[in-house]
């Protein structure tokens, strides 16, 4: 039993513990002794890169376009796969099934293909697999040079390329206006891949001593329609001319047109034409349901709001003819409040404003964007369930550009067309020629809200919302008026007293160049047919210009409204009375002598005007003073007290210039607003822009 007891518990032999530290040890010696044997035979990292390289471009010819579902059916490399993983771009759509292994051929590209198709991995990927096989550094300079007709479509582009190319270590620059010069020169010549506006180009190819592309391998064309129909045809033959002649061509456009045959000629080496949807039965996507309404003028603003408070839980665009319709539009908005945000996207806008805007409608569910046709091209608006075109399009492509902001990469999306009753005919035309299913709808009228009245409200509270609202009419007529296609657009059929009213304007300003436009047509008129153009057909359409009644019967209409309004008689904007007036009057006369402003309409919209007179009625013999006291009472009418002064004024100015004939006459003009008696006699009261001026006239 002793015995028994002493014997141990666990044999030596298979103790787990001993066992497994001999089996680790083993394992570690036999590890350690495979690594060294594998460092040994490991390859230099150029030389993998080198032959995996060697494998891709074997791959390259035999690309067969209709065996590709993906894009690792591409021969692509690895960088450029994980990019496209990390972006959620899965499958390659039409154009870029054939576009991308024409390029990774090495060949030039002219595609053209309906909006909205994905043309811009079309070309993203094939610049980062040039600069990839031919393991490009920030030392060999520019690779790729990406043009974009607008900022907004190049700093989206940029995007795209920080999402696909992101595993890269290719160096990419975003050189557009409204940013710092000095910070793009800086910075410029480190740059592989270069995407930007063909004017800030252009720039730095002239003013910048570091920019150079004698390297460059591939240049793109995107939009290239765009670039020339926005003026920029002689600035890309400048740009072509001084980059080098051995290098790939990509030029992508959404339409086909002479312009951009002619470009392809000049920049384009055999191309490789790819035209996707040349045979299809329509020119946009299927997916996209399209309609027109036929709708008055006066009641467009109507039809906006009621359509934007019957989808508040949608995406919508919502494009406008200029800035300056879409500036008061939105800020009438903003105070209207709908139950939805409200965005906008014009021209004058900031750089950084515009990017700010651009990210910000991305983000949002359901918000409405008021924009020009800048929005119209190339720019990619997720999940946009409406595009509303409040004004005509200038023609069938600027249509399909409009609507391709909707239904993109064969998602859904719905397009409303609005056009007045003189667009319907020649509109419908060109859709039908471009092969543009649409249909026509008919709205309710009872069923529009009103929203004229609370317009009409703000304006009269706000001075420098009138002011914007005045500028939207006459910017809006400007537009309609410069259009090409007269069969469309005639500006001289628009009912413009009633379209002021719908902005809120009481009165309609005075258009200056209308009037020189019909004046003009008149006369022309009337020289190859004296009968066809009567004198009252004339003055109705002034009065019709001037927010005045035509005829008698329409003057005594008129008269029950206010008579305030026929007293004014001012010749761009009478909707301020006369005690407003009298209220403002040094303010208003200092105010509106400043008519030098940048913009052009501006020019065509006298607010209050102050013209200048002949005071003393020298040159034209006749001394008509506006007699007017300080609280805009009007004075008895003095002609024989006028006539002496005139006399008097007239033989002590000739006295004076005959007592005086070395000494330089200096004469100022001066706009007279107030006629003043004393007891020690007559004062004149005016300004000549700066300081207020009283003269002394004579004693009575």
């Amino acid at each position: 039993s002793q015995k028994e007891t002493k014997k141990p518990l666990i044999n030596s032999r298979n103790d787990p513990v001993k066992n497994f530290e001999k089996w680790k040890k083993k394992y570690s010696k036999k590890k350690e002794k495979c690594k060294s044997h594998r460092k040994q035979n490991k390859k230099p990292e150029w030389q993998v890169e080198k032959e995996t390289i060697t494998r891709l471009e074997q791959r390259y010819s035999e690309i067969n376009t209709s065996e590709i579902v993906k894009f690792s059916d591409f021969p692509l490399s690895k960088k450029t796969l994980r990019g496209l993983v990390e972006g959620q771009y899965r499958l390659p759509t039409e154009i870029q099934k054939q576009t991308i292994g024409l390029a990774l051929q090495g060949k030039d590209v002219l595609g053209a293909a309906k909006t909205g198709s994905g043309k811009t991995l079309a070309f993203i990927i094939p610049a980062l697999e040039c600069l990839y096989r031919q393991q490009w550094t920030s030392d060999d300079g520019l690779g790729v040079l990406i043009i974009s007709p607008t900022r907004e479509l190049a700093y989206q582009t940029f995007e795209v390329l920080r999402k696909v190319g992101r595993n890269h270590e290719f160096s990419a620059g975003l050189v557009i206006g409204g940013k710092d010069l000095k910070q793009e020169t800086a910075c410029i010549h480190r740059t592989n891949i270069l995407i930007c506006t063909p004017g800030r180009l252009l720039q730095h190819m002239d003013e910048t001593s570091t920019f150079h592309a004698s390297n460059l391998q591939m240049l793109v064309l995107d939009e290239a329609d765009r670039i020339l129909d926005m003026g920029f045809a002689d600035t890309m033959n400048a740009i072509v001319e001084n980059l080098p002649k051995k290098r790939q061509t990509l030029l992508f456009s959404a339409t086909q047109t002479k312009s951009v045959k002619d470009l392809a000629r000049l920049s384009l080496k055999d191309p490789e034409y790819v035209w996707v949807h040349e045979n299809a039965k329509f020119s946009t996507p299927a997916t996209l349901e399209q309609n027109y309404v036929v709708c008055e003028l006066q009641q467009k603003i109507n039809l906006l709001y009621s359509f934007i408070r019957n989808h508040l839980k949608k995406k919508s665009i919502v494009f406008f003819s200029s800035c300056k319709e879409v500036q008061y539009l939105f800020r009438a908005f903003c105070r209207l409040r709908p139950g939805i945000p409200v965005l906008v996207l014009h021209g004058k806008q900031q750089q950084m404003k515009r990017m700010e805007v651009y990210n910000d409608f991305i983000r949002k569910k359901s918000a409405v964007l008021f924009a020009t046709d800048i929005a119209a091209r190339g720019l990619d608006f997720p999940a946009v369930n409406w595009v509303l075109q409040l004004d005509c399009p200038e023609d069938a492509n600027t249509y399909i550009h409009r609507v391709g902001r909707t239904a993109r990469y064969k998602e859904g999306g719905e397009a409303l067309l609005v056009l007045l009753p003189s667009e319907v005919k020649g509109m419908f035309k060109q859709l039908e020629e471009k092969k543009v299913p649409i249909n026509e709808i008919k709205i309710n009228p009872e069923k529009l809200m009103d929203v004229q009245g609370r317009l009409e409200a703000f304006l009269a509270q706000e001075q420098d919302l009138k002011e914007t609202a005045q500028r939207c009419f006459v910017s809006y007529l400007r537009s309609v008026y410069l259009m090409k296609n007269k069969e469309v657009f005639d500006v001289f059929k628009l009912p413009l007293t009633q379209y002021a009213q719908s902005l809120g304007l009481a009165v309609a300003p005075r258009v200056r160049f209308l009037l020189k436009a019909q004046n003009a047509q008149s006369t022309s008129v009337s020289k190859d047919d004296p009968g066809t153009a009567s004198d009252q057909e004339i003055e109705a359409f002034k009065s019709k210009l001037g927010g005045k009644p035509a005829d008698d019967q329409s003057r005594d209409d008129a008269d029950n409204v206010n008579s305030s309004e026929e007293e004014s008689n001012l010749e761009e904007d009478s909707e301020d009375d006369e005690q407003e007036l009298s209220d403002n009057l040094k303010q208003t006369s200092l105010q509106f002598m400043n008519e030098d402003e940048d913009d052009d309409d501006c020019r065509d919209l006298d607010f209050l005007t102050v013209k200048r007179r002949d005071v003393f009625g020298i040159e034209d013999g006749s001394f008509i003073p506006r007699e007017l006291d300080t609280t805009a009472t009007v004075l008895a009418n003095r002609q024989d007290e006028s006539e002496q002064s005139r006399k008097k004024l007239i033989d002590q100015s000739r006295e004076f210039k005959k007592n005086t004939p070395e000494r330089k006459m200096h004469f100022t003009f001066v706009s007279v607003f107030a006629w003043l008696k004393f007891e020690i006699g007559y004062f004149l009261l005016g300004t000549n822009g700066s300081n207020l001026i009283m003269l002394y006239v004579y004693h009575s």
